[in-house]
């Protein structure tokens, strides 16, 4: 059998790939930036402290949710560059989600203002929450073995939208009043999240769950001592 023919390259065309400059942490503004808009949103879909007619109030959350949206959605498309798939999927999500509703639900149509008096507008909005409730309880079955901060922010999330979904359906305030209120809970969930995010750069927050992880690390630092020593 003749023998395989042996492909050299010519030194001349050989080349070092470029290395990829390493991202910084896209997790502290993104869950910072998410703590903002959700604080906002709980504070004017729950009427605390800011009436649901008061035009300027409209202008001003709506505002703030626009732009704290922004931020969320570019810290996601960090955090896609970084290869971070869980916290790409959450902040690009929530970011287009607080765009959205920072314009259709305050700004544009001013649906809190018209829960209860136009049936046709609270059960578009009651289906646009209902669409967020889906999409957040995939999200929160998929992060519980991630670590306990991203599953409590999921969790609490999935039951402001679920409440927000059905008050704003059957057009009852108090309802709606209610789920602005587990968003207000879901907004310090995330103010912890980037608190141990920034203040202990590359570890999730309160840790890994999955303790497979650490027992693989632990096998592999044995093997690598065993075989130091033959």
């Amino acid at each position: 059998m003749a023998d395989e023919a042996v492909h050299t390259v010519d030194p001349a065309y050989e080349f070092e790939s470029p290395r990829f400059r390493p991202f910084a942490d896209a997790r502290g503004p993104g869950w910072a930036a998410l703590a903002v808009s959700l604080f906002t949103l709980s504070f004017y879909a729950g009427a605390i402290g800011m009436p649901f007619d008061d035009p300027n109030v409209a202008t001003l959350a709506s505002t703030s949710l626009v732009i704290g949206g922004l931020v969320v959605f570019v810290s996601g498309m960090w955090s896609f560059a970084a290869n971070d798939t869980v916290h790409a999927t959450i902040f690009t999500l929530y970011g287009s989600f607080f765009g959205a509703i920072g314009y259709l639900s305050v700004l544009g149509f001013n649906i809190y203002n018209t829960v209860g008096e136009d049936k046709t507008v609270s059960h578009a909005a009651g289906t646009f929450w209902l669409a967020w409730m889906l999409i957040t309880f995939v999200i929160m079955l998929g992060t519980i073995r991630h670590s306990i901060g991203v599953t409590i922010f999921t969790s609490l999330l999935f039951l402001s939208f679920i409440i927000l979904a059905g008050g704003t359906w059957v057009g009852r305030r108090s309802a709606v009043k209610a789920g602005g209120w587990f968003s207000f809970f879901a907004s310090l969930s995330c103010l912890f999240n980037t608190f141990v995010v920034v203040y202990r750069t590359g570890y999730s927050a309160l840790g890994e769950v999955n303790v497979g992880r650490k027992f693989h690390r632990k096998s592999q630092e044995d093997h690598d001592s065993v075989a130091a020593n033959v």
